[in-house]
Formats: structure tokens, C-alpha cells, sequence
């Protein structure tokens, strides 16, 4: 199956590596000590640098072992077998002997020893390869898995300044991605990496063990020759990685082996509970070997660092010791409050150990599994609770599972089919199947309409009974981020700034978390209606705020996605590339997995109109989309890569894709239907006149304008003028007046510029544009600079010209004009054909593709060659490349 057996390239260890070459050959150093974990590369690091240096040095490699390490000079044995046997007998002679040997090299090479595995090398070797080191007779690599463990006589080294210290740490995301690129090989989508990542650590021989077991099981697959998660279920560890780590663990004693146990079954354990199942110096221990990483919050949680260890550990606990772990975390816990996750695993793992489990639990862990989109785990749970249990709140639970898988209509029958469980309900659970019910139909293209009357109804019978009894402001609250969820997915946004103002003025009396919801709602609706820079500021401080607390990351993580979707609406583009860049999963996918970070990524340059870039994440994450699609977006997706390969030339696999949106069959939120009509009619402008492209674009900009979503409207509005619906440029120019924020702003000058004939501002909305990301803006608008400025002798319009161009050249595009003008000159049909042409399809394959005859192809090409003075097919890509 693919190249996965095969060797691994080493990446991401260039720091590491410059470091210890300069260990190795700097006058004044005696070598280097590697620290860190178990698979993490140190050996290859060291034996690759040993290599580089091998005309210098002579390599003498030494491994300390379990079998040797009680042994005196257990592992010079086979040194010492070129001494004489006083030598051997006699310490200072020994000492002496061994200096002259590694001082009489041959051709005059000097020795480097490799130490690997320095935690089991005798006392004996390691105090006279230590003295060879302090005597100049030799440099040394040493390999350990952390400096507490090592002998002495390395550490002195190390604090006396004679070796370097190398950790070598777990790879990033990045590098994770690149080393799975390059070692499957084949492009991979974000979901694989991130998953793989997640259960490696970081650690590269975990990554590779994992990669190829998972491939061999099937959980990996390759989707239009990307690699995807597929649809089975993730595989066990297998035997040859858990007998790796089996090994590893085996050190670790009893007191550490149960305390890492106990949180290898919780997942994440608060430092304070742990703290009642295990000693200090277990848990220093557990954490300087990298079996556990303390995340320090508000409340310090302890949790496995490398989630493959963590699956091989609870694997190995017997039944009976995982039922006595389970009785004392529920005892302790009853105290000391378990984190969402940690109560989610626990139920889990008493299912695992065919314990039953409280309907109270399971609901609990069923309604937290939902939250991480872990719908298996959701449903699984609520079928633990015996159906003569079973109430409102597991019908709900389990119509909302269907809901996130995306089988809207089977979620919905399921609450239709259990109605009677909602009319003898309590009031908070009935409210909770109608919010249910509200999500759901929204989504329906029939039903719909159903939900202003549900949403009323609810809202008024907990009004009278907050007003007969109280005790319903809970209720009302929910209610109220209901309503706000819903105007936003309708595109309802000027009618949610007025009631969330209110809201918002309760002040210090609104429960924070709550809080921190209305007002991320407010600045997606200040955004959308031209306020983006008050949008910007406050989800700033929603952001911050929240990165004080640990109490619910899944509130943080939205919270950031609204802070990357309202800067985007704001025209800083490039600070979200540093967003994306910046940001890193927790332990958890959450609401935002791989695929929607890199579909963001993607959707992100195919705005900047940067199409290769685009390209490299959409391509990976449309595959991985039509393996998996719960949120949505693959419609997005493919309208987006549509506009990509637009962008590059491609008009075929443009086409291609353009034929995949389908924005009819399913009722999307407002936000990514307009996104996915955007891109949509970008794309079509392969093979059609751009003029009525820009038409569509500016028909999609008045129903922005007409339900007040004045910084939406931009969108549509610029590409309208960009595609040459010159009459509405005052409008733009007004429009972005009207609004905040750099892309309002960009709009502006760019609309000014072209109803006034301004090169001047033009060239700034060139500067402007090339400033915050927007290079298709930007070259749209140098290139109308030289093309106004051309032939001019004014100074001032040379110097535009000059300024224009240096902007083009800033962006990669200094004579993009030239291709530019040439499809300017053509009809809507021949500019199909020439691109077509360039991208190196045949005459036939265009008559297929275009439903023309052979024979007129060849006129249009004639024609194409006639208008653009070529002569030939590799003129024409020249300028059309």
C-alpha cells in the first residue's frame, strides 16, 4: 500500500541539527547531550550529523542496555579487548590507556562517540567516556531520554560548559503535515493530520507507526488522490507501536503506572483531584519522562501528552483494576467536580468495562458528546438507558446526534414520532425539544416557515410562567440566543443590533458566559451591517477575555472563529492568515475541525485572489468534505475551488467543479450561501461575458442592501465593478463611505478611482489593497492606473505609473496587464476557447467539453490567433499564462 514502509525524511529539526553540528565542530565544544522523549528522533538527528562528519571523525557507537548496565565497563567491553589486561585491572591505568587509544586514531581523525540510551549504561563507562571527553581525547553524542536520568558524569558536563544541550521537541502541526506530505506520500487533508497529530504528539516514529496502520485498516483512504478520513472507525494501536511503548512504560513504577492510569481514563483530570490518587513525586516524574503535560489554567488540569500512550495504557489495564479506578474517581469526584470531558470518558470507559452507568450519566455524557460532535459516542451512551427510562432529554439528545450527522429529516421525525414525551414534560425540557425543533426546521426548505410561530409560542409560555411563578430567566436567556442564532442564519442581522443592546445593559448582572454569546452575535451583526470595525473591537474583547478562563474551550473556539470571520469582513486579510497561521487545536476538534480551518484557509486566498494557494487547501479539503460533510460546506467548498482553478487557467477542472454546488437540495445559513453564490459567479466568468457576471453580482448586492447588510453588500458591489459595471462605481465609492473598516475603506478609493477617472486614487486603492491581502483588488486596480496613465506626459501620471507598477511587481504580477487586455480583446466564446487552448486541451477535447463542432473550435481559433497577432498554441499560452 503506498510508499509507508519505506524511510521517513527528516523534518522540521533544522535548528536542531545547526546546533549540533556546531557542537561537533567548534574548537572550544566537546560535543552535544539530546534530550527528549521516546521516538522523537534523536538517534536519527545524532547519526546524521555523525555521518556528515565522517571524513573528520572516527564513529565509535556505544548503547547502554538493561543486560549490560549492571556490569562493570559493561559497554566498552568491546574496547577494552584492545588493551593489555593490567591496563584493565587497574582504574588509573584503565583511564590512561583509553585516553592514549582514542589519541592514536587512524590518518589522524579525531574519535566522536555516539552514546544512545544513556538511562542504562553502566556507572563504569560512563565515568571513563566522561574523562576521555574532560581530557580532549574524544567528542561525544549523547542520547538520553531526559538529563534527570542520565549519569552524573554527563550532566557535569553539561553545567560545566564542555557539551550543548539539544531537546528535541514534538513536531508542530506544520511540520506534522509536511512530514506525512512527504512520507505517504501525497497531499493530505487537514482532518487526517490533525487527528494523526493529536494521537502522536508530535513524536515522528508514533506519526509514521500510526500512518501505516491506519492506512493498512482502511481508516485512511485516498479521495481524487488526496489523502482522507474515511468512514470506518479509527483502528486500536497496533502491536508493533504498542510493544514500543509497552517497553517505554515499563519503567515506570507502580504508584506511576496507577496514576497514569487514572488519567489515561478521564482523558483530563483536574491537578487538584488527581492530587487525592497520587504523590508528588509521581506526578513530577510522569511529567519529566512526557508521559503527562500539565496544561496551567485557571484550574491546572493534568492530561496524557501523546494520545497513542494514553490509548496503549488504558488498553493495559485489567477489568478488575479499571472497576476499583472507576469506584474511587466517582467517590472523589462527588467533592471535586469532574471537567466535560473528563465525565464524557468516564462514562465511556464504564461501558468499555460492562458497568451500567446512571440515565442521569448517560444523558449528561450523551448531551457533552453532542457538544464535541462526537454523535457515535452520543447515540452509544443513550442506548444504555433502558427505554422504560427514557424521557424528553434523551429524544432529544438523539434527534440532535441525527441533526449534526446532517439527516435533518430522520432528526425530525424522531421528535415528530415522541411528541408525547414533549407534552409531559417539564417546562425546561419541552423548551428544549421546541429549540431543538427551531434548529432543525430552519434548515428545512419546506418547513421552515414553521419556526417564527414555534419560536413564539416557546417564548410566551415561559413568559407566563416566569410571570405566575419565576424562576425562568434561564429559560428566557436560551431563548434569546435562539432568536438571535436564528435571525443570524436567516441574514436577518440590522433586526438582532437593537434587542442584544438592550440585552447587553443588564451589565454585571448577566451571567459572563451568557454574556460573552450576545455580545459575539452583536458583532457579527455590527459586521454585516457596515459597522466593522466596532464589530473587530468587541470580538477582540471577547476573545481576550475568555482566554482567562478554562471553563468551556468550545465558547473560546467560536469565539475565535467569529473574531477570523468578522476581520474578514472587515478587509484584514492578512492579519487572518496570521489567525490561521497562529492558531493551533487544543486537545480537542471541537466545533472547528481540521477541514473547516483549512476550507477557511482556502476560501481566504480564493477571496485575495490568489488561486495556487487557494488551491493547496481546497483540494484537500473539498476530498475530505465528500468523505464527510456535517456542517455543510461542501457546496462552499466546491464553488470556491470552482473560482480557484479560475483564477489559474483551468477552465476545465473550473467547470467541473462549478457542476458540484448545489444550493437548492438544503436550506444553508445566510452566511455561506452568499459565500457560495459569490464564488459561484466568479467561476462562471471562464466561459461566459464577465458583464453579466457583474450583473448577477450586482443583483446579489441590492438584496444585501435591501435587508441592510451594508458590509456584506461591498462584496458583491466591488466585484461588480471590477467585472465592468463602471455606472454603479459612484455607488461603490458611497457604499464604502457608508462603512468601516480597510476593505470599506479599499472600496472607496477603488470606487472613485474609476467613476472620477483618478489614478491617484486608484493607486491608492491599489497600495491599500496590496497592503491588507487583496491581490486580485490590487492588480485590478494598478493595472487601470497604467492603463489610465499610459501615453500621458504629465509627471504625476508617470510617476503613478511607476508607483502602480512597483505594486504589480510587489504581488508577482508586474506585466499582468498583458494578459489582462488580451481577453479583453476576445468574445465570450473565443475567451473560452483560448483558455481552453492554453491549458493544453485538444480541439476535440474543447468541441466535447463546449457541445461545439471540431470545425467550429478551429474557426475561433483562427479567429483568437487573428485578434492577439500569435501564430500557434505556445504563442498563445505565453500570454495567456
Amino acid at each position: 500500500m503506498f510508499a509507508v514502509q519505506g524511510d521517513w525524511p527528516i523534518i522540521g529539526r533544522d535548528e536542531e541539527l545547526d546546533k549540533l553540528r556546531e557542537a561537533v565542530r567548534r574548537s572550544d565544544c566537546r560535543g552535544a547531550i539530546l534530550t527528549g522523549q521516546a521516538g522523537i528522533g534523536k538517534t536519527v538527528l545524532a547519526q546524521k550529523v555523525a555521518r556528515e562528519v565522517d571524513e573528520d571523525y572516527e564513529l565509535l557507537y556505544i548503547r547502554g542496555s538493561a543486560l549490560t548496565s549492571g556490569m562493570q565497563y559493561g559497554a566498552l567491553n568491546f574496547v577494552l579487548t584492545e588493551l593489555d589486561d593490567e591496563a584493565v585491572d587497574n582504574p588509573l591505568i584503565l583511564l590512561k590507556s583509553l585516553r592514549d587509544l582514542f589519541s592514536k586514531r587512524i590518518a589522524g581523525k579525531q574519535t566522536l562517540i555516539l552514546v544512545d540510551n544513556l538511562e542504562d549504561l553502566d556507572s563504569a563507562s560512563a565515568m571513563a567516556i566522561a574523562h576521555l571527553v574532560r581530557a580532549g581525547a574524544a567528542k561525544v553524542l549523547l542520547i538520553c531520554q531526559h538529563l534527570q536520568a542520565a549519569p552524573d558524569d554527563f550532566s557535569d558536563l553539561w553545567k560545566d560548559d564542555l557539551i550543548h544541550r539539544v531537546d528535541v521537541k514534538p513536531l508542530s502541526l506544520a511540520d506534522s503535515n509536511r512530514l506525512l506530505t512527504a512520507g505517504l506520500p501525497g497531499s493530505v487533508s487537514r482532518s487526517v493530520v490533525l487527528d494523526m497529530w493529536h494521537a502522536s504528539g508530535g513524536n515522528p516514529l508514533f506519526l509514521q507507526a500510526i500512518a501505516r496502520e491506519q492506512v493498512e485498516s482502511g481508516y485512511i483512504t485516498t479521495q481524487d488522490g488526496i489523502w482522507v478520513s474515511g468512514s470506518r472507525k479509527t483502528p486500536d494501536p497496533g502491536r508493533i507501536i504498542t510493544e514500543r511503548i509497552s517497553t517505554s512504560l515499563d519503567r515506570l513504577t507502580p504508584n506511576q503506572r496507577k496514576t497514569a492510569e487514572i488519567v489515561s481514563i478521564v482523558g483530563v483530570i483536574p491537578l487538584e483531584l488527581l492530587d487525592e490518587f497520587s504523590g508528588e513525586a509521581e506526578l513530577d516524574a510522569l511529567v519529566e519522562t512526557g508521559v503527562f503535560q500539565i496544561d496551567h489554567t485557571q484550574r491546572p488540569m493534568v492530561r496524557i501528552a501523546v494520545g497513542l500512550i494514553g490509548d496503549v495504557i488504558r488498553r493495559q489495564v485489567p477489568l478488575g483494576r479499571s472497576r476499583d479506578l472507576l469506584h474511587q474517581l466517582a467517590a472523589s469526584s462527588l467533592s471535586l467536580p469532574m471537567p466535560a470531558l473528563s465525565r464524557m470518558n468516564y462514562a465511556a470507559w464504564c461501558l468499555e468495562c460492562s458497568m451500567d452507568i446512571a440515565p442521569k450519566l448517560a444523558i449528561d455524557a450523551a448531551r457533552l458528546a453532542n457538544r464535541y460532535y462526537d454523535t457515535d459516542s452520543a447515540l452509544r451512551f443513550l442506548k444504555a438507558v433502558p427505554e422504560e427510562l427514557k424521557g424528553a432529554s434523551e429524544v432529544t439528545e438523539e434527534a440532535r446526534a441525527y441533526g449534526i450527522q446532517g439527516e435533518t429529516d430522520r432528526a425530525l421525525a424522531i421528535l415528530d414520532k415522541n411528541d408525547g414525551y414533549a407534552q409531559n414534560s417539564s417546562l425546561h425540557e419541552w423548551v428544549g425539544i421546541q429549540m431543538l425543533r427551531c434548529r432543525l426546521l430552519t434548515k428545512n426548505p419546506d418547513r421552515h416557515t414553521q419556526v417564527d410561530s414555534i419560536l413564539h409560542l416557546v417564548r410566551e409560555r415561559v413568559q407566563e410562567e416566569q410571570a405566575d411563578h419565576g424562576g425562568s430567566d434561564g429559560l428566557l436567556v436560551e431563548i434569546e440566543l435562539l432568536d438571535a442564532e436564528l435571525r443570524a442564519y436567516n441574514g436577518r442581522y440590522t433586526s438582532m443590533i437593537e434587542p442584544l443592546d438592550e440585552l447587553l445593559k443588564q451589565g454585571e448582572a448577566m451571567d459572563p458566559a451568557v454574556r460573552h454569546q450576545f455580545c459575539g452575535w452583536l458583532a457579527e451583526a455590527l459586521s454585516m451591517t457596515g459597522r466593522q470595525e466596532d464589530a473587530v473591537q468587541l470580538s477582540r474583547l471577547v476573545v481576550l477575555r475568555l482566554s482567562d478562563t478554562d471553563e468551556d474551550p468550545l465558547l473560546a473556539e467560536s469565539a475565535w472563529a467569529r473574531l477570523f470571520s468578522v476581520m474578514l469582513i472587515s478587509g484584514e486579510w492578512e492579519q487572518c492568515l496570521s489567525m490561521l497561521s497562529e492558531h493551533t487545536q487544543g486537545s480537542l476538534a471541537g466545533i472547528f475541525d481540521g477541514t473547516s480551518l483549512e476550507l477557511a484557509e482556502g476560501c481566504l486566498y480564493a477571496y485575495a485572489g490568489r488561486g495556487d494557494d487557494a488551491l493547496a487547501k481546497l483540494l484537500p479539503a473539498v476530498s475530505q468534505l465528500r468523505i464527510r460533510d456535517h456542517q455543510d460546506f461542501l457546496s462552499l467548498a466546491e464553488a470556491a475551488t470552482a473560482y480557484s482553478y479560475s483564477l489559474t487557467g483551468d477552465v476545465k477542472s473550473s467547470m467541473s467543479h462549478l457542476k458540484e454546488v448545489d444550493l437548492e437540495s438544503r436550506r444553508y445559513d445566510w452566511h455561506t450561501s452568499r459565500a457560495t453564490r459569490y464564488f459561484a459567479v466568479l467561476a462562471s466568468t471562464a466561459t461566459r461575458d464577465p458583464l453579466h457576471a457583474a450583473q448577477d453580482m450586482l443583483e446579489l448586492a441590492d438584496e444585501d442592501r435591501a435587508e441592510g447588510n451594508l458590509g456584506h453588500e461591498l462584496f458583491f458591489l466591488c466585484q461588480a465593478v471590477q467585472l465592468g459595471l463602471d455606472d454603479v462605481a459612484e455607488r461603490l465609492a458611497t457604499s464604502g463611505m457608508d462603512s468601516q473598516g480597510a476593505y470599506a475603506a479599499t472600496c472607496a478609493l477603488y470606487g472613485k478611482g474609476i467613476a472620477s477617472g483618478d489614478a491617484d486614487q486608484m493607486l491608492r486603492a491599489a497600495q491599500m489593497a496590496a497592503g491588507v491581502g487583496n491581490l486580485r483588488l490590487a492588480v485590478d486596480a494598478a493595472s487601470l492606473v497604467q492603463r489610465l496613465t499610459a501615453g500621458s506626459a504629465s509627471e504625476g501620471d508617470r510617476a503613478a505609473a511607476v508607483a502602480a507598477d512597483d505594486v504589480l511587481r510587489s504581488l508577482g504580477r508586474g506585466s499582468g496587464e498583458l494578459r489582462q487586455r488580451a481577453l479583453e480583446s476576445l468574445t465570450e466564446r473565443e475567451r473560452g476557447i483560448a483558455l481552453l487552448v492554453a491549458e493544453g486541451s485538444t480541439n476535440r477535447q474543447i468541441a466535447s467539453i463546449l457541445t461545439l463542432s471540431i470545425r467550429t473550435v478551429e474557426g475561433h481559433i483562427y479567429q483568437v490567433y487573428a485578434k492577439l497577432g500569435v501564430s500557434n498554441r505556445s504563442q498563445l499560452k505565453m500570454i495567456l499564462a
